[in-house]
């Protein structure tokens, strides 16, 4: 779908999305905690004041706190000295440390007790499977969700010979070589990020990061990656890069892969869907999208995903519960998702307002498309996420011990195996602090 298309779509989301719904219940105000800039704190922003129109007799204070791991931190700190605020939005990472954290009001008593019960299975099963709790039980509420997906500049890949997108590694391996003999000087960029080369990559090949389900099935996980897919994968990242097919962020103009990608230094990137607002606010025309890569011969499994739910602190009176309550219900509406989606990229949460997208007079940016198809790919038990504790300290380390091995200091196999190790010295001391007690826990 052209940019041009894409721009109407978005205009016809925004034009779609006005919310009428009667106020009622008592006043209260509270503050909603968020980790994002720009464009998408704008949307957010936007979100807010639509629910303070809707509901005059409620309002919701909206503030930005930093990235998400100054916004966890910043939380954390609040709580401890009663300054928190009634919501907050928490990365995927933090959803372990958060569910054990003993702080919080589960999102799904919090609707229950206020007269707002919600039917979790409405959430798209990748996004059920990755937040719910052994018992199925959702504690928090899905808001920013994105997935894995390829971006390619359609014009630089016909110019190097290049007629379809990258379906296999070996295939995107060999229109590196392609696009770099063409004369690109930036075939691929990449940030170099456990997110997207560990989490996602095992999780589309279906391969394990750490037992015990990856941790979704309790405390007792260690670590688990530094050989198969992911040693095959890093050996050939290792490879690209040094043969400068592959080119870190840091070393382009933008020192970002995604505007590097969208002003037309680099040919391909492996993005997240919310990437795609970025790229079509640049006025790129030529971005094609496609499913990640997955190597020749092996089974391809639905992306697991990234982003963010909001949790509610413990804390609060009665009158603000029943207006976090309302919030809450008012931001899973489907035409706030799909405000929402239009905006940043990000994707639908529930059938329903997936439905309503498919529906739509115009069909929806590839970016979305395409990740929602990729999350409806049959699973396994290792492709519905992780969920270890400290995980923000594991990926600084595995992220350490990457870029150890692509400066020469030490090889690729060492650096995973030396990433594992550290990685499950920081399982026991999380395992540790929330082993005597199980308060909070699912």
């Amino acid at each position: 779908m052209t940019l041009r298309a894409a721009g109407l779509w978005f205009a016809w989301m925004l034009s779609a999305c006005v919310a009428a719904i009667p106020a009622i219940g008592r006043a209260a105000a509270f503050e909603f905690w968020y980790a994002h800039g720009g464009l998408y704190a704008q949307t957010i922003n936007e979100l807010c004041a639509g629910f303070n129109k809707t509901y005059p007799q409620d309002h919701v204070r909206c503030l930005p706190q930093g990235t998400y791991e100054q916004t966890m931190r910043k939380a954390v700190a609040a709580y401890r000295a009663d300054q928190q605020p009634a919501v907050v939005e928490i990365y995927d990472i933090g959803t372990a440390d958060m569910m054990r954290s003993g702080a919080i009001y589960p999102v799904d008593a919090l609707m229950k007790d206020t007269g707002h019960p919600t039917d979790d299975a409405d959430y798209l099963d990748s996004i059920r499977r990755f937040y719910a709790t052994p018992d199925g039980r959702l504690l928090s509420q899905p808001f920013g969700t994105s997935t894995l997906v390829l971006y390619a500049n359609r014009k630089k890949l016909a110019a190097a010979g290049i007629n379809e997108l990258p379906q296999t590694w070996e295939a995107f391996g060999q229109a590196l070589q392609a696009l770099k003999a063409h004369g690109e000087s930036c075939p691929a960029v990449a940030d170099y990020t456990p997110w997207k080369m560990l989490e996602q990559i095992n999780a589309v090949q279906g391969a394990p990061i750490a037992s015990a389900n990856n941790g979704h099935d309790g405390l007792a996980a260690r670590y688990d990656f530094a050989d198969g897919i992911h040693l095959r994968y890093m050996r050939d990242v290792l490879r690209w890069h040094a043969q400068g097919l592959l080119l870190p962020a840091i070393l382009t103009h933008a020192n970002d892969q995604t505007l590097a990608f969208a002003d037309g230094e680099c040919a391909m990137v492996i993005d997240a869907t919310g990437a795609y607002a970025i790229v079509a606010k640049a006025g790129m025309v030529d971005a094609e999208v496609g499913p990640l890569p997955v190597y020749a011969g092996t089974t391809r499994y639905g992306n697991t995903i990234g982003g963010s739910s909001l949790w509610v602190f413990k804390g609060e009176t009665p009158a603000v519960y029943s207006a976090v309550a309302r919030f809450l219900a008012y931001l899973r509406e489907p035409q706030q998702q799909l405000f929402f989606s239009a905006r940043t990229g990000y994707l639908p949460l529930t059938h329903n307002a997936e439905q309503k997208l498919a529906s739509s007079p115009s069909t929806e940016p590839d970016a979305i498309r395409v990740g929602l198809a990729s999350m409806a790919l049959p699973g396994n038990p290792y492709n519905a996420g992780v969920r270890l504790g400290f995980m923000s300290l594991f990926r600084l380390i595995w992220q350490e011990e990457v870029q150890r091995a692509l400066a020469g200091r030490e090889s690729m196999d060492d650096a995973l195996i030396n990433a594992q190790a550290r990685g499950n010295l920081l399982l026991e001391r999380f395992q540790a602090t929330y082993r005597a007690s199980t308060a909070g826990a699912p």
